[in-house]
């Protein structure tokens, strides 16, 4: 059978405001489509709830992890089947929009960082370059032996160790990313005694230690959070994560291997290609 985007007479006269639930998708009819307006009707819906949640966080109706509705309410307020409207949600999901919890109901989701990859970075300046606030904060420093992956990547040999430097960082209050470098000890003596409370790691290499960072090597693998992970990041263990590795060179030297995990509901990443 055919579905048709309505809302039934005797449906509409009881969603008063009463009787509403708080952040529920308004109940007034949906626009009739026009003829040539081929698109499915799962989009249809799709394209009326995008509206609906872009004017709620330009007026402040609605702002990151707020209730937005249900698949329910979906169903009642377009008169269309739980098929339909899980679609549509699931669309919304997927670009980004929504999260989705089950036995709770579909939430405005965190804005997703941007990250375009065509030279060398430091995560905090192209942040503050696109108007976000960041912040770190250091969870761990110490001194130890590199595994066999780490160890490999800077070429250390024998019993040569590393300083281990555990960091969260934040964007706009949220936590992002949690990263741990491994920097050798032989080129940077006495790097777990300095302030990185306060000064950037990369500032110290290049400032303190004339090892200024200039290009590094990157990879990407996609992820379920582990528990402690999640814990830091504020997210469910097991949601998708996005892990990376880097490799830093100060001209033909590596200078630091880090390993790190981003929420991968807040990260949108752009490679630019020439």
């Amino acid at each position: 059978m055919t579905e048709v985007l309505v809302v039934p007479a005797a449906v509409t006269s009881q969603l008063t405001p009463e009787h509403a639930r708080p952040g529920s998708v308004p109940a007034s009819p949906p626009r009739p489509p026009h003829r040539e307006y081929a698109l499915p009707l799962y989009a249809r819906i799709k394209r009326q709830l995008q509206e609906r949640i872009a004017a709620g966080l330009r007026s402040g109706e609605f702002s990151a992890g707020a209730f937005f509705t249900t698949e329910k309410d979906v169903c009642r307020d377009f008169g269309v089947s739980a098929i339909t409207a899980k679609r549509a949600l699931d669309e919304l999901e997927a670009d980004g929009m929504l999260v989705r919890q089950r036995g709770r109901g579909t939430f405005i989701a965190q804005a997703r960082i941007p990250q375009v990859l065509e030279h060398f970075y430091r995560l905090t300046d192209v942040m503050h370059g696109m108007g976000f606030e960041s912040s770190r904060t250091v969870l761990r420093i110490g001194v130890a032996m590199p595994d066999s992956r780490v160890a490999e990547a800077l070429g250390l040999r024998g019993r040569e160790r590393v300083v281990e430097i555990e960091r969260l960082y934040s964007v706009d209050g949220q936590p992002f990313l949690l990263q741990t470098s491994h920097l050798p000890v032989k080129l940077f003596p006495g790097m777990d005694k300095q302030d990185h409370a306060n000064t950037s790691l990369y500032s110290l290499m290049e400032q303190r230690y004339r090892l200024a960072p200039d290009r590094c090597s990157d990879s990407f693998e996609p992820v379920l959070l582990h528990k402690h992970d999640a814990r830091l990041l504020l997210a469910q263990p097991r949601m998708p994560g996005l892990r990376i590795e880097r490799l830093t060179f100060s001209g033909d030297q590596p200078v630091e291997f880090a390993r790190g995990v981003i929420r991968g509901d807040r990260c949108r990443i752009t490679v630019n290609l020439r």
